[in-house]
């Protein structure tokens, strides 16, 4: 019988192995907190203590943070970590798509409280854990709408070496002409989804983020003085002025309520660091399936011709992009997209299926456009109209706050549908299926922050605006299939596995002003490039629809577009060109190198040196031997700037006029006219 037990011992230990999980009696030896008050544990360049509802963190044996602590809300009432009279320690070894570690779980008990489990995960050689907490009670339910997994108090965040200089402030969308910021330590901040303290150029950086976004939206929040970190929270069930949210967030509930999962990582580059965390998220999420093999080039009608479109214009367009453009944009079995924006509904059926024929004919694929969460009637049209194929008006599906009362169009001048609504589905299938059947193989997507609100969602099943959003993109998804090229416009950054391109910033022509704005958001967001597959700098003017555009702001322009690496769809009016029009677009857009580097689909790395700047001046990419810089002026008048160069002798190719020179030293100025700009090949 003992010879019979064992063996089944063994098989059991066997299948463990097989599993990576380490028994817990391995580690503890069965033993509950009761009997031991902490934990220590030490892998890679990390050490991790806890102890009575407390832990902290060591990274290459310094102390990140200590002390810190979980906290959660019940209705009104905040309950800490600390206030837990019991815990039991597990520790497991894991393998899954980020790699092999070992997870430490943390199960707190307490009378007349939901259980807490808090998990961190280490994984072999990696510059970041993961955390999470699972809020339990099998007989009650647990309901609330704020769990923070790392709550640090009195000034116990790392404040030596390394010494973090600023704050990265991340919004929550792209609309209202939004903008990235950074903070510095003498200040407090908030960043949406996640932040990071860094210290520029290519120089330490902590961040933090969520990496699942099935239910939260979630921040890190901290507060300082003297230069030195007081306090952070990170945590889920953000509310900010820049959710847009008027409704208070949406509370979860269930037997088992869970947190986000938490990426906190330290980096000696901090960029490395926001790159990494993005690619982390596509471990949990995987990215859209791309529908191209090359980098969407081509045209957007939003940039000049707005709504002036027509059938003709819409053509012209395309014949002008074939005729001049067509063989330096397109190599063979490449795409040229020719894409209408809002007002594509002036042309009728039949002209809207004719443009797509005429696109296909010139070896082109044909966009469109939609703004399927919103609707645009005033007060009397939403309650006089109803969606096509019901008895339902426009009024009975907008969408309600936790009141009950109904959400206005005061965001963006539209009023937002409650998108679990069938009438909701029903109202952009309609729409968009339509489209489909033209042949339009181009979609971008608008106005979609109003899928994400906080509210009273006609699904039961739906407790939070990042769920409603989920459930609205998944069911576009299933109608557009993977065929099609969706670009979302004005959107959260997250979720982002229902697209293939996202705008980095809100509409962008050709002013000075303009290009540093859409700038600030590669400056401080070029690591959406590990999310989506082409991030999109918005359309290229280079003359504008008042055709006023400078010469050295259409420099500015192009360049913005190119060093984005990713969307480049010009604006312009193609279909009424000028002489002196058509010289600018041949030296811009017929020129080979530029488009070669767009072709690259890399965005170029900004360039800091405070890391206050709001868009940096200076920004970099390194392709094998060579080396491209781009210098962007944003004052009116004459600037001079200084890039670095190779110790040894170098050729330095001015890209826009084709010049080389050698040069040699580690330094050279660059004297840019006012609001102009300059891209280098350095070899």
């Amino acid at each position: 019988m003992i010879k019979f037990l064992s063996l089944i011992l063994s098989v059991v230990i066997s299948l463990l192995g097989f599993l990576n999980i380490v028994p817990c009696s391995e580690l503890y030896a069965d033993v509950k907190l009761n009997d031991i008050a902490e934990a220590d544990y030490s892998k890679d360049n990390f050490s991790f203590c806890y102890e009575n509802g407390k832990f902290s963190v060591s990274f290459d044996g310094i102390t990140m943070f200590e002390d810190a602590h979980a906290e959660y809300k019940l209705g009104e009432e905040i309950f800490s970590s600390t206030e837990y009279e019991n815990s039991e320690i597990l520790k497991e070894q894991i393998s899954d798509s980020r790699g092999a570690g070992i997870c430490i779980s943390v199960k707190m008990t307490s009378n007349g409280k939901p259980d807490i489990t808090q998990r961190f995960a280490f994984y072999d050689g990696a510059k970041y854990f993961l955390t999470d907490i699972i809020l339990s009670d099998k007989n009650n339910g647990v309901s609330s709408n704020y769990i923070a997994p790392i709550v640090i108090e009195d000034g116990k965040v790392q404040n030596g070496n390394p010494q973090w200089k600023n704050f990265l402030e991340v919004p929550f969308d792209n609309d209202s002409w939004v903008e990235f910021e950074t903070k510095n330590l003498y200040q407090s901040g908030l960043s949406h989804e996640v932040g990071a303290f860094f210290t520029p150029d290519n120089k330490d950086g902590f961040i933090i983020g969520s990496v699942t976004h099935d239910t939260w939206k979630s921040a890190v929040e901290y507060t300082s003085g003297l230069g030195k970190i007081q306090a952070m929270k990170v945590y889920s069930g953000a509310n900010t002025e820049l959710t847009r949210d008027q409704s208070p967030h949406g509370t979860v509930s269930g037997d088992e309520v869970s947190s986000a999962t938490f990426f906190v990582g330290f980096y000696e580059n901090w960029k490395d660091g926001m790159n990494e965390y993005a690619r982390i998220n596509t471990t949990f999420t995987p990215k859209r399936q791309s529908v191209t093999d090359n980098i969407p080039i081509g045209w957007n009608s939003w940039g000049s011709v707005q709504s002036d479109i027509s059938y003709e214009k819409a053509v012209a367009v395309s014949d002008y992009i074939k005729n001049n453009f067509q063989s330096t944009w397109q190599d063979e079995g490449e795409t040229v997209f020719v894409n209408l924006d809002s007002y594509w509904d002036w042309l009728s059926g039949d002209e809207l299926k004719s443009f797509v024929r005429h696109c296909e004919e010139n070896g082109q694929v044909a966009g469109v456009y939609s703004s399927p969460f919103v609707m645009w009637w005033d007060e009397e049209g939403m309650k006089n109209y109803c969606v096509a194929g019901t008895d339902i008006t426009y009024n009975e599906i907008r969408l309600k706050k936790a009141d009950g009362t109904y959400y206005g169009n005061d965001i963006d001048g539209c009023f937002p549908l409650d998108v679990t609504h069938p009438a909701t589905i029903k109202h952009f299938t309609n729409q968009i299926e339509v489209l489909m059947s033209y042949g339009f193989r181009y979609i971008k997507l608008d106005f979609l922050v109003h899928g994400s609100l906080e509210g009273d969602y006609y699904n039961d099943e739906i407790q939070t605006g990042i769920q409603a959003y989920n459930y609205a993109m998944n069911e576009i998804c299933k109608i557009v299939g993977d065929e099609v090229f969706i670009n979302l416009s004005m959107a959260p950054i997250f979720p982002y596995n229902y697209a293939n391109g996202r705008r980095l910033c809100c509409d962008t022509y050709y002013g000075i002003k303009e290009t540093r704005y859409m700038l600030n958001s590669l400056t401080y967001g070029f690591w959406q490039k590990e999310l989506y597959d082409y991030i999109d700098p918005d359309h290229i003017v280079l003359v504008g629809k008042d055709n006023k555009a400078t010469e050295s702001e259409a420099h500015s322009r192009m360049v913005s577009g190119i060093i984005t690496g990713g969307s480049f769809l010009t604006g312009d009016n193609f279909a009424e060109v000028t002489e002196k029009q058509s010289q600018r677009y041949d030296d811009l857009l017929n020129n080979e190198k530029l488009i070669e580097i767009v072709k690259k689909g890399r965005p170029f790395e900004p360039v800091l040196k405070t890391g206050s700047e709001y868009a940096s001046n200076i920004f970099k990419l390194v392709d094998g031997e060579k080396t491209y810089i781009a210098v962007i002026n944003y004052s009116l008048l004459p600037n001079s700037f200084e890039i670095n160069l190779p110790k040894e002798k170098c050729f330095v190719k001015n890209l826009f006029t084709g010049k080389s020179e050698v040069k040699s030293g580690e330094k050279m100025t660059v004297v840019l006219s006012g609001s102009d700009s300059i891209i280098y090949e350095i070899t």
